[in-house]
């Protein structure tokens, strides 16, 4: 692999150096003015310090009140009473009740076909990993 890499990196380098390229006058001018035309960042001034204590503070308080809110809402309907006693929810009648006729089901085979689809991935990996590998070396 290492070799690979050597390879490859001698012939950037001869391709490179193969390259011509050359910055015109005027370009050169225009990039000397542009980086004498910079100047260097200056601190932003001083902020004031921030509140952050009481917004802290005011952020805490408002999170408890709502918290409290939900949960007095919450329980406000939980168990109404009617002379004294709770109201329930009707029961729900079995689904064996409703059904008219017998349910009976049969087990299937769900894993032979995806075990089939399994090998065929596996195999079509290794063959194009083979291909790579094969380019790889014709390649270099």
């Amino acid at each position: 692999m290492v070799k690979l890499m050597d390879n490859l990196e001698k012939r950037l380098k001869n391709d490179a150096s193969l390259i011509k390229a050359e910055v015109s006058a005027e370009m050169q001018e225009r990039i000397r003015a542009s980086l004498q035309s910079t100047q260097p960042v200056s601190p932003d001034p001083k902020k004031p310090e921030s509140r952050g204590m009481s917004l802290w503070l005011t952020s805490s308080l408002t999170g408890l009140a709502a918290a409290a809110l939900i949960i007095v809402l919450v329980n406000w309907n939980t168990s109404i009473e009617t002379n004294g006693e709770t109201d329930s929810m009707p029961s729900v009648p079995s689904l064996s009740e409703q059904i008219p006729f017998p349910l009976s089901a049969e087990t299937v085979e769900w894993t032979a076909p995806l075990e089939e689809e399994l090998r065929n991935l596996q195999s079509d990996l290794e063959k194009a990993r083979k291909n790579v590998e094969r380019d790889l070396r014709e390649s270099f």
